[in-house]
């Protein structure tokens, strides 16, 4: 059970800030005043918490998805309720003053653990897309933030996503460029046979009420390759710590003049993945001197690539099974379905992609535009925040960028938080960049 801190700062100095942060700058200059609602914001204490003593420096931000405006605040050792049993038992924050509309809120602390042998950890909550509208004069409203513990082991981690395509001389897009690059950001040689690449089948843009909700214990995938081989048989593949994978779509010299001099050389990429198209006018590029990866789903009739304006989100990892089982077993298939409602008309609208639990992913990073993240296509255990590489929706300036994960020059390290807007910064694509 967790004990109670002493109050070194009041919670509702919370509510007074952001009401006031939100009153002038919500408002356009000379429209009517919006409403402001009371939020009784709680936190949830998942199985696994009853070790944990106190959770300490608490940070707050609230995300306001119509404005883009966030509010920002760290109250360390706050006072909180005693447990309120349930399921999941709660702990009341306090209540907020806050401006009608669309949120996220995330919460981010310190777990302190009741033995002292147990280093204190980050743990984080995440609610996305929460409406939130006055109910009365003295009425409040309710809402519960589940925290967790992400997974923040070292190993093979994301490093670079170049998704967004290359310009030619001309200004017209060139595609074939596209690549991820994969670091052994352990101290120890790690081995990538089997390693698998998945992009989510969930989309940013594209917001529903998704059944079965499976994101908590698995990831849907709409397409999904990996390195040939077995993880934990074979050993064909190592990769010294600090060393990259760079696995392309065509690896070839994009950088002639029949192609594109403003893109990259990757004739010495480590795979690239290939698909066979069933359109013979749509075809894919194999470079012999290259091993392909081995694509075990897509959703494509002919060739795939990673979104060029980024809106799905990217994971890495190992299957727990053989290759044959994953292709063949049920337990890995998922049908799923939304409600589509206009007017007086609705119909079931039905889909199908593969899953993999999440205990099966080392690294993923959620692709967004910049300030409209909409939803979690994954768990926010797996990635609490998002990279972006474009401003704006049809961004033309983003060919030629990637997102980069950040280096510590200290530890000599790629910072690896499991919040990609904290972890990537947006760069010039470079596959062969040297971290330093």
């Amino acid at each position: 059970m967790m004990k109670n801190l002493l109050k070194t700062i009041p919670v509702m100095a919370l509510a007074l800030l952001l009401g006031n942060a939100c009153t002038n700058d919500d408002v356009p200059s000379g429209k009517v005043s919006i409403k402001y609602a009371k939020l009784v914001l709680k936190i949830g204490l998942p199985q696994g918490f009853q070790d944990v003593d106190s959770l300490v420096a608490f940070h707050v931000k609230v995300h306001n998805v119509s404005t883009g405006r966030d509010s920002s605040f760290t109250v360390p050792n706050i006072t909180r309720e005693a447990v309120t049993e349930g399921n999941p038992p709660t702990v009341t924050l306090d209540t907020l003053t806050i401006a009608e509309g669309l949120y996220n809120v995330e919460l981010e602390a310190k777990a302190v653990y009741h033995s002292r042998l147990k280093t204190p950890c980050t743990v984080r909550g995440n609610l996305m897309n929460h409406t939130i509208v006055q109910n009365g004069a003295d009425v409040a409203s309710s809402v519960i933030v589940n925290l967790f513990s992400p997974n923040m082991d070292n190993g093979f981690v994301i490093a670079e996503i170049h998704a967004a395509r290359t310009l030619r001389p001309s200004g017209d897009p060139y595609t074939g460029d596209q690549y991820f690059r994969i670091t052994n950001n352990s101290d120890t040689v790690m081995y990538a046979d089997g390693l698998f690449i998945g992009e989510s089948a969930f989309q940013q843009m594209i917001h529903q009420d998704y059944k079965p909700y499976i994101l908590d214990k698995e990831t849907p995938l709409q397409y999904l390759t990996k390195v040939p081989g077995i993880h934990g048989k074979d050993k064909k593949y190592p990769v010294q710590p600090g060393a990259s994978l760079i696995i392309c779509d065509n690896a070839i010299d994009h950088t002639t003049a029949d192609r594109n001099p403003n893109s990259f050389d990757l004739s010495k990429a480590d795979w690239e993945w290939f698909d066979e198209s069933t359109n013979p006018r749509v075809t894919d590029i194999d470079n012999p001197a290259v091993p392909n990866m081995e694509r075990l789903y897509t959703y494509s009739r002919t060739i795939w690539g990673p979104h060029d304006r980024g809106f799905y989100a990217y994971v890495i990892g190992f299957l727990g099974v053989d290759t044959r089982t994953y292709l063949t077993d049920k337990a890995y298939q998922y049908d799923y379905s939304y409600r589509f409602v206009y007017g007086s008309t609705s119909k079931d609208m039905k889909f199908h992609a593969v899953k993999v639990p999440n205990t099966w992913i080392l690294d993923a990073v959620v692709l967004a535009i910049k300030d409209m993240k909409k939803w979690n296509v994954i768990s926010p255990t797996l990635d609490n925040g998002y990279a972006w590489f474009s401003e704006v929706d049809h961004d033309k300036n983003r060919y030629g960028k990637s997102v980069r994960r950040k280096y510590n020059s200290r530890t000599h390290k790629l910072i690896d938080t499991n919040d990609s807007q904290h972890d990537f910064e947006t760069v010039k694509a470079n596959p062969w960049y040297v971290f330093k």
